[in-house]
């Protein structure tokens, strides 16, 4: 049964009560906290329906007072004990002093998330308002308990009393009654002081008649209406020099207006305008003036002037046009009545999106139409733009967003934000700021907001960041723009969300997972003939700006080979190179020697150490190897430069070709007979970036470590197009599936076949792969459209050994009397390797000889005894060359190569490979030309050595 009290006034300044000493012992016997109790009072009144019940909290203390009131008038009340609470607050909460309270303590109270409280007064509110923080540290001290509908008071610097009221809580609860924590949010709603002059502006109109003023215009709903720039409408207003604004509106809007009067005629009718608040900039300095709006209500009716000496209600003078879109008005600009922020007031010239462009555009209406259909959209309409750095990315929604400005059927309203600039802030300020870009696209819609580099903001976790900053950002973002958040989505009528980004995978999981972009567009990197029409436009504004500078006329530039040579390059790269053609020529003409001619080789001089923006990451491959240095092969040689030269070199004649080129090409064939020499070669005479992997190198202990590898490797090759990635020994880490008791290698093969011949597939990217073992692949990765092609580096026949040991001699000096046929004869199963290494022991042989023939002069003096000696040069010039030409030869004879040395080398060299390893690999290679089907020798499982295991 629910112990009786009597209420007894003391001066707590807090929402707090002191409870009874018969209620106070057991509480402190058991070790209650008074955080987890919460006291439930209901005022005994039994004449009133329903009684009084209220939720406060517990002091921790015990009632001073609470001896049994022995002189009590009434002696069935002798013996009740009191209840302490603070005079102020009871008067609040309607308990009176000595008023008879059933005290119930409640000890499984739920706590609350958030509650959401209003000030009483204005003045609370400005209180709170000064003293938030004192507010905030001090309140759980004041409070414990919050109840919908119930008073709660919170003393400032102990003097000052606050009332607020509870409007709502989170979680619901029964009694609608929860605890508060140090994990609840107390929200305070907002209540200024009501403006004394809207008090008088509405005194004014009330008693217009009593002040001999008739007001005849009927009573007219306002109408909201949106601001466009005339520009927009191809419409121009006549001269006028008074100080009234003209403005024209829709002639439906003006019937709405002015349901009296004729809209065919020319007069324009005064109007009243008032300006709408529009969201506040989080970002904004508390003492900066705030955003104007565009919004605007208008009201018809003659009152009295007082209305426009404010800034907050204007008037103007409207009429109907023909041409203005209905709930739309157009007017010169007026003071805290601007235009719309125009993004790009001049069309940039962008060449080869044209399709991209459409797309956009095509996306953006057709939103707009569904949006126009229905009444609430709950989640954005967004789009995605990706692309590399450099790649157009911001033009491009630049110029879809001024296209959907101009269209007669949105005439869109375009908010850019570089989201980059607040990737530093704090958590708190950037969810304001996410808030406050979606109130603003939804205050000017149709609106298309512009998110650029997004993945600064909700970027993917990295390994060595703040990951839960990151992962907290994203889920706010979801939470506004995403239909699927938890909370009740807001109303995206008529707001489109164009966002820039490198990639989707640069974005967090949890933006791809929430379906938020419902289309994903990649701008790729402008082709041939979007290179040719971009390098024009650019010489030529740089012309336009420079008029002292001219083409030369007797070299006029070829843009279509300047376009050949700058494959690969992005819209940004081709600006830094005009820029710095341009510069080249400003070098040279800076003495005033010779006129500022433009010509192709200053555009030559400009590539020299030139690094493209996509390639600056990106370690690539230089090789000095060139097909002349290579001996034999020449098949193969013919066959690698039909699949990555002639792609690059006749370019229109493949693009009319239906067929699929191909991408891939495996080298497989003897140790030593020139697979890792040919895609040297291939780095330096087909033109091509050039990125080489050794096998191993990929391979790693960690789960998920060697896909990354193989995925990252891909996205630099992309980067790099056309570029050629070179896997060098490919047996070890593409082997046959099923076979490694890791997995690992496994799993690297399911990522390289995803991607090289997966739904994205291989645009400008060439895998070149060797290997010596070719029936240790995987037979999916020789399947057409991955390795198309396998070609087969043979040992070398005897001409192709006399072609090798030529190609070899020309960086060493031969004696005339060295005959080629003999050695190329006299090495049969030598590999190249084996003849390059021939010569250069004989070389070494050559080498170790002039050393033999130099005399010594004493060859018992060592280096500590050595004297240097100081001798100074007089006449350089005339003494530089100390040797005649007989001595000249007699030394070149000395250092040639002769038959005596080769035929002492050939004693002791034997073949790399031994005819028995020959054979071997020649039964190899010949199943594995006779059988591509997959049913090739697998390794030997020794003993059950390769099996699968689970640890147990």
């Amino acid at each position: 049964m629910p112990r009786r009290a009597r209420v007894h006034y003391v001066s707590l300044r807090s929402s707090l009560v002191n409870l009874p000493i018969s209620l106070y012992g057991p509480l402190v016997e058991r070790s209650i906290r008074p955080q987890h109790l919460a006291v439930h009072l209901a005022l005994v009144s039994p004449g009133q329906a329903e009684r009084l019940e209220v939720y406060v909290g517990w002091t921790g203390m015990a009632s001073a007072s609470s001896l049994a009131q022995f002189n009590a008038p009434d002696s069935g009340e002798k013996g009740l004990e009191t209840i302490e609470i603070d005079p102020q607050y009871a008067l609040g909460l309607g308990l009176k002093q000595n008023d008879l309270v059933e005290i119930g303590l409640v000890h499984d109270l739920p706590t609350a998330t958030s509650v959401a409280t209003e000030p009483l007064t204005p003045d609370d509110w400005e209180i709170i308002d000064i003293h938030a923080s004192h507010v905030e540290a001090t309140l759980l001290s004041q409070v414990r308990v919050a109840k919908i509908g119930q008073e709660i008071d919170v003393w400032v610097l102990g003097r000052t009393r606050v009332r607020l009221r509870v409007v709502g809580i989170e979680p619901e609860s029964k009694g609608n009654a929860l605890l508060l924590t140090t994990n609840t949010e107390v929200s305070i709603a907002p209540k200024p002081h009501a403006k004394k002059q809207r008090t008088q502006r509405c005194r004014t109109i009330n008693n217009c008649a009593s002040q001999g003023r008739v007001c005849t215009d009927p009573v007219i709903a306002p109408q909201m209406l949106r601001v466009i720039p005339p520009y927009l409408l191809g419409l121009s207003f006549p001269e006028h020099a008074g100080p009234e604004v003209l403005a024209y509106v829709s002639p439906a809007t003006f019937s709405l207006l002015h349901p009296t009067s004729s809209r065919e005629d020319d007069v324009y009718h005064r109007t009243l305008v008032k300006r709408l608040s529009p969201p506040a900039d989080p970002s904004a300095p508390a003492t900066g003036a705030p955003a104007p709006p565009v919004a605007r209500v208008l009201k018809a009716g003659n009152v009295d002037s007082g209305f426009t000496d404010s800034g907050e209600v204007e008037e103007l003078y409207a009429r109907a046009v023909e041409g203005v879109p209905g709930s739309h008005v157009a007017l010169f600009s007026v003071q805290g009545i601007e235009e719309w922020d125009i993004v790009s007031p001049e069309t940039k010239f962008l060449a080869g999106v044209e399709e991209i462009l459409t797309h956009c555009s095509q996306f953006c209406i057709r939103k707009f139409a569904m949006h126009s259909s229905v009444n609430v959209v709950h989640g954005v309409s967004a789009l995605l733009v990706t692309g590399r750095a450099g790649a157009g990315k911001t033009s491009i929604v630049h110029t879809v967003a001024k296209t959907l400005q101009e269209d007669p059927n949105t005439f869109t309203y375009t908010f850019y934000v570089d989201v980059s600039r607040y990737a530093a802030q704090p958590v708190p300020m950037i969810k304001s700021l996410l808030g406050y870009w979606f109130k603003k696209a939804v205050w000017h819609r149709p609106a298309v907001l512009i998110l650029d580099n997004l993945e600064k903001l909700v970027g993917a976790e990295l390994e060595h960041a703040d990951s839960f900053r990151t992962r907290h950002i994203a889920e706010i973002f979801i939470s506004l723009y995403s239909s699927s958040a938890r909370s009740f989505a807001s109303n995206s009528r008529g707001v489109v969300v164009l966002a820039t980004a490198s990639s989707t995978a640069a974005l967090h999981p949890l933006i791809n997972g929430a379906h938020i972009f419902e289309d994903v567009v990649t701008v790729k990197s402008p082709s041939k003939n979007a290179r040719k029409e971009i390098l024009a436009r650019i010489v030529q504004e740089r012309l336009a700006v420079a008029r002292d500078m001219q083409v030369d006329s007797e070299a006029p530039l070829n843009y279509a080979a300047l376009a050949t040579q700058t494959e690969g390059y992005s819209a940004t790269d081709l600006q830094d190179l005009v820029a710095r053609a341009v510069h080249q020529v400003a070098v040279r003409s800076s003495d005033g020697s010779k006129p500022p001619l433009l010509a192709s080789t200053d555009f030559d001089a400009a590539q020299v150490d030139f690094i493209p923006l996509s390639l600056r990451d990106v370690k690539l491959q230089k090789s000095e190897v060139s097909w002349a240095d290579i001996g034999g092969l020449r098949e193969t040689r013919r066959v690698l430069r039909e699949t990555l030269e002639w792609p690059t070199k006749y370019g229109p004649i493949f693009a009319q070709s239906p067929l699929r080129l191909r991408s891939g090409l495996l080298l497989y064939g003897f140790p030593g007979c020139g697979k890792t020499l040919l895609a040297s070669a291939v780095a330096k005479e087909c033109g091509l970036n050039f990125i080489s992997v050794k096998g191993p190198e990929i391979l790693n202990k960690y789960i998920g470590a060697s896909e990354q590898s193989v995925r990252d490797l891909f996205e630099r090759a992309t980067a790099a197009k056309p570029c050629v990635l070179f896997f060098d020994e490919f047996d070890s880490i593409a082997p046959k599936r099923g076979h490694d008791s890791t997995g690992v290698t496994d799993r690297v093969v399911n990522q390289m076949l995803t991607q090289m011949d997966g739904a994205e597939g291989l645009d400008g990217v060439y895998v070149l792969a060797a290997t010596s073992r070719p029936d240790l692949i995987d037979s999916a990765l020789l399947r057409p459209g991955r390795l198309d092609k396998s070609l087969l580096c043979d040992m070398p026949n005897l001409e192709d050994r006399k072609d090798i040991l030529a190609a070899v001699a020309r960086k060493v000096l031969l004696s005339p009397s060295v005959q080629l046929e003999e050695i190329a004869a006299a090495t049969e199963g030598y590999s190249g390797a084996d003849l390059q290494a021939l010569l250069y022991n004989a070389h070494l042989e050559v080498v170790h000889s002039s050393i033999a023939a130099t005399p010594l002069d004493d060859p018992a003096s060592t280096r500590e005894e050595d004297v240097p000696v100081q001798f100074t040069i007089i006449g350089g010039a005339q003494t530089t060359k100390v040797a005649s030409k007989a001595d000249e030869m007699a030394l070149q004879r000395r250092h040639e190569i002769t038959p005596e040395h080769l035929s002492r080398v050939l004693k002791t060299t034997r073949p790399s490979v031994s005819a028995e390893e020959r054979a071997r690999l020649g039964r190899i290679y010949r199943d594995f030309v006779s059988d591509r089907s997959g049913e090739l020798p697998v390794p030997p499982e020794a003993g059950g050595v390769g099996n699968r295991v689970s640890l147990m």
